[in-house]
């Protein structure tokens, strides 16, 4: 029997171990882990809230100001191998977009507008007519005892759906949630709604 010393990647221990890592490195930096979020650690200076978010090996930093941002890299620059890839303009497949410099209300929005490109493209609706809702009112879903459809092909229009409703779609909700209780035996009036879902976005 052999007993590791530290995580191999690849290992289902090893994306805890480094989540172990991260959570330690930064808490010896002041930071808290959220109560809400475990993935969100945030400090307190001077009255100024600093948040760093984490997803497996990227971190988005948030600050009131760019000195403290540029000093927070580099201690972690220190701990851990780093690319500083400046401001943020990609993450997880959503696009950052900040609003003029010289506005007075300056705005940061975020889309999905790729990823929705991908999904069309990939379920072979990319060149579907438009729908104003993502479904008709009253609509009466039938609860199938087998499936009448390809039920991988339709689990993975529902991955895909959620990913962007979690993301930047909340107006697909609805919709989703109602779908997604067919996901094990679906029919051919489940793929209209997707398919509905799909035109409107």
């Amino acid at each position: 029997m052999w007993l590791l010393h530290k995580a191999l990647y690849g290992l289902k221990q090893a994306l805890r171990e480094w989540y172990l890592k991260i959570k330690e490195k930064l808490e010896e930096l002041g930071f808290k882990r959220s109560g809400a979020d475990h993935r969100v650690f945030t400090k307190v200076s001077d009255g100024k809230i600093f948040i760093i978010a984490v997803y497996v090996d990227n971190f988005l930093l948030f600050s009131e100001q760019i000195t403290e941002i540029e000093d927070i890299k580099k201690k972690l620059g220190k701990i851990f191998e780093m690319k500083d890839l400046g401001k943020a303009r990609w993450i997880l497949q959503m696009k950052v977009e900040r609003s003029d410099i010289r506005l007075a209300l300056r705005t940061i929005s975020m889309s999905q507008e790729q990823y929705v490109e991908e999904i069309l493209e990939r379920h072979g609706m990319a060149n579907c007519n438009s729908a104003k809702t993502p479904m008709e009112n009253n609509i009466q879903l039938p609860i199938l005892n087998e499936a009448e459809i390809d039920i991988t092909e339709y689990q993975r229009c529902i991955g895909s759906l959620m990913y962007l409703m979690i993301c930047t779609q909340p107006d697909i909700a609805y919709s989703v949630g109602v779908l997604s209780r067919h996901v094990s035996c679906s029919g051919k009036a489940h793929m209209q709604v997707v398919k509905q879902i799909f035109r409107y976005l």
